[in-house]
């Protein structure tokens, strides 16, 4: 995988897979609320206008959707709407024109996609192999990018050593929470301490939020300390959380004015559709609703999580803790082709280093799904012990 050249690694790829089951993207196991199915379907009578450039009423519906699920007083002048998540991180990374990036690692693809976009004169050496990355990964990595190695053995969350991490050179950090691929979510203090850090350094910190509407501790969003600390941008998305990734809907809010100009000019003119700014409208007009169906989402997928991660673990899967919709599983990459073929496609881990093809990531989907997975998985396995005992068979 190579950002430079275009190509992007991620889940989803129904286009070169017969896909019956996707387990590789993380979508809400609820699917899309009939509200918003509903507002994309009126949002072709406005096909023919342009959009709002100035955006006001897609910022103050963003501003009064995230206000209710919050309960802050979010201002609209703080929103910055894009045409997805993948859009708002690249033209950050346009505005800021970091010399260092700092990501934890392993992490979301998009993150190096992004800092592959943009180069400034005079950026830091690519990282040897001797810093800890592998050569077979080194034409991934953009030459601004400083990687903090998270430890398998506390579920790849950041830790302590992350504030000796952040150096001289460091001009933009990316934090994921809860965290992309393993699902485990900041320690709340050390968040708070990076941001101190960050904020006396003037250091800009990007928190991508893509996932935290799964994990029910809203109080531990970054969306309560933008007053606090101007330095921080915190990302969310509709993507995940409503199941509607061909929508393209990203929002951004950071209450440091400067930062916003910088970020609003490096992103087009016009970049959200008619139909996304119909599913704001519809999100802030049915708040109320899509409280309830998010409280759902909460429940439902955390019975679907621990179901899947406890029949994972009795095959003898190493499963790692996840407190999102997806799972970060060891040891089953070995049937991702049998399954593959039988039509279920799965996120292989190796292009997210420090992982490797041993990692599989695995979307947690409703239990009729799960089901099939597992059948196959069984017929898979039992197919393979037929193969050893055949092959140890005496002549």
């Amino acid at each position: 995988m190579n950002p430079s050249e275009g190509k992007m690694a991620h889940g989803g790829d129904r286009y070169r897979n017969k896909i019956q089951l996707d387990f590789s993207v993380n979508l809400n196991p609820l699917n899309t609320p009939e509200c918003m199915i509903t507002a994309m379907q009126k949002g072709i009578r406005e096909a023919g206008f342009y959009p709002d450039p100035k955006q006001e009423a897609a910022k103050k519906a963003a501003a009064d959707f995230y206000s209710e699920m919050s309960g802050l007083a979010i201002d609209p002048s703080r929103v910055i709407p894009g045409n997805g998540a993948s859009e708002l991180i690249s033209a950050t990374v346009h505005a800021i024109c970091p010399r260092e990036v700092l990501i934890p690692a392993p992490c979301f693809t998009g993150y190096l996609h992004a800092c592959h976009s943009e180069r400034k004169e005079g950026s830091i050496d690519t990282p040897a192999e001797g810093d800890g990355v592998p050569l077979s990964f080194m034409g991934s990595v953009p030459d601004r990018v400083k990687f903090y190695r998270t430890k398998e053995e506390i579920g790849f969350t950041p830790d302590e050593e992350l504030g000796i991490m952040i150096g001289p050179k460091t001009e933009l950090l990316i934090l994921t929470n809860p965290g992309n691929p393993a699902g485990g979510m900041i320690d709340p203090v050390l968040l708070r301490r990076i941001l101190q850090i960050t904020r006396e350094r003037r250091i800009p910190v990007l928190l991508d939020e893509c996932f935290m509407e799964f994990t029910g501790r809203a109080e531990e969003s970054g969306l309560s300390l933008l007053s606090e600390f101007p330095n921080l941008m915190v990302l969310r998305a509709f993507t995940k959380i409503f199941a509607m990734p061909g929508l393209r809907l990203g929002i951004l809010f950071t209450a440091d004015e400067g930062l916003r100009r910088k970020i609003s000019a490096a992103l087009p003119e016009w970049n959200l559709s008619c139909f996304a700014e119909a599913v704001l409208s519809a999100a802030a007009e049915e708040s109320k609703g899509l409280k309830e169906y998010l409280k759902d989402t909460v429940q439902k997928t955390g019975r679907l999580r621990e179901m899947m991660a406890g029949r994972l673990s009795e095959f003898g899967f190493t499963v790692y803790p996840s407190e999102a919709n997806f799972l970060l599983v060891r040891g089953i990459s070995e049937y991702r082709e049998g399954l593959l073929n039988e039509g279920i496609l799965t996120r292989n881990g190796e292009d997210m280093w420090p992982l490797t093809g041993a990692f599989t990531r695995l979307s947690v989907r409703p239990e009729e799904e799960q089901e099939v997975f597992f059948a196959t998985l069984t017929k898979l396995m039992k197919e393979k012990e037929r193969t050893k005992l055949w092959i140890s068979r005496p002549n």
